[in-house]
């Protein structure tokens, strides 16, 4: 019933999830819909609640200290940035509804629930990128990561979320591909960390 949900908020929105288009999703009559939930509202707060525990699982199973040492802080944040492009691809429609949803219930209880968990997967992210605090040189160490990790979710937000690549057209053209070769350089040039990579894909400069 939760697949069947998200299904339809994906194609609809919130707006347009009825429990009818919801329970002919899921093959199952309306009535064993309220069966479970009784009503709209509940069953959007387990549709949410079910992504946070998804999402709070992602972060704990790629952010364990003692596994992404040997990556190596470069490459540890291209892998994070490259699946953090394909993750919001994935599961752009939805989570494009949960954040519209969210901002217009910014005080509902469940709402705030999801802040805080959300709020506690950034300072876990953040603890395990500060395991490289000796090759960050800008002189904030903690809040560089947080900056920087909040222009990648502006840039992905603005491009993929919400689908404004058009506006950005005249200027640059963004894909996917662009995104996850580009923005690593821009997350470590803020933290003061030179990417191995900027020397092989920088145009050459003329003389």
């Amino acid at each position: 019933m939760l697949d069947a949900a998200e299904a339809v908020v994906a194609k609809w929105g919130i707006e347009g999830a009825t429990l009818p288009r919801i329970a002919a999703q899921a093959h199952i009559s309306p009535a064993n819909v309220y069966r479970r939930f009784r009503n709209k509202d509940a069953l959007i707060r387990a549709v949410f609640q079910r992504l946070t525990d998804r999402s709070s699982a992602e972060v704990n199973s790629r952010f364990a200290p003692e596994t992404v040492r040997p990556i190596g802080l470069i490459q540890f944040s291209r892998n994070v940035i490259a699946g953090m492009v394909s993750g919001y691809r994935a599961n752009a429609a939805l989570s494009r509804a949960a954040v519209e949803y969210s901002e217009r219930h910014w005080e509902v209880a469940f709402i705030r629930k999801a802040r805080a968990a959300e709020a506690q997967s950034i300072r876990q992210m953040v603890a395990t990128f500060l395991i490289w605090r000796d090759q960050i040189t800008h002189p904030d160490p903690e809040y560089a990561i947080r900056f920087a990790f909040l222009m990648v979710g502006f840039a992905l937000r603005e491009v993929i979320l919400f689908e404004r690549r058009h506006i950005f057209a005249n200027v640059l053209l963004l894909d996917d591909d662009s995104l996850k070769q580009e923005l690593p350089q821009v997350f470590l040039r803020y933290l003061g960390v030179k990417d191995s990579a900027e020397s092989v894909t920088a145009p050459a400069q003329s003389d």
